[in-house]
């Protein structure tokens, strides 16, 4: 399986939103997005423990999650979450659903690549991809 870009993971697209947001660009809050990214994510964490995945890999998995979840929604902690921005978070994935097909990938097939990535080390998400080749540079 290939390796994934930026673009073809969802949380960074929430990300994206948030900075936006910080930048006044659009009044809807990601804190909704961020909660659900969060929730996902910490079944995932589970999962990878379950599964024995290596230490290392969960570490860069927490290590991410922290920087790209938690402190935005530390961030966001005194908003309300309205049902506009409920409605934005589905909207945002169905466009995104969009650009997977029309990048070729089914969301089963994106679910999958992220899945493995995570749970069996082949490091195929942007940001474990780069601690690992950093890693393996300070190595040399």
């Amino acid at each position: 399986m290939k390796s994934l870009r930026f673009d073809l993971i969802f949380s960074y697209w929430i990300f994206a939103w948030f900075i936006l947001y910080l930048c006044n660009i659009t009044t809807y809050s990601p804190k909704f997005a961020f909660i659900l990214g969060l929730i996902e994510n910490i079944f995932m964490l589970i999962m990878m423990i379950i599964k024995g995945t290596k230490n290392i890999t969960i570490l860069y998995f927490i290590i991410i999650n922290f920087l790209i979840k938690v402190l935005p929604i530390y961030y966001l902690r005194a908003e309300t979450i309205r049902m506009k921005d409920i409605y934005m978070t589905v909207l945002l994935f169905l466009i995104f659903i969009l650009w997977l097909y029309v990048n070729n990938i089914s969301l089963i097939e994106n679910i999958t690549i992220i899945y493995n990535s995570l749970i069996y080390g082949e490091n195929k998400t942007p940001f474990i991809k780069f601690f690992f080749k950093k890693k393996e540079q300070q190595k040399k």
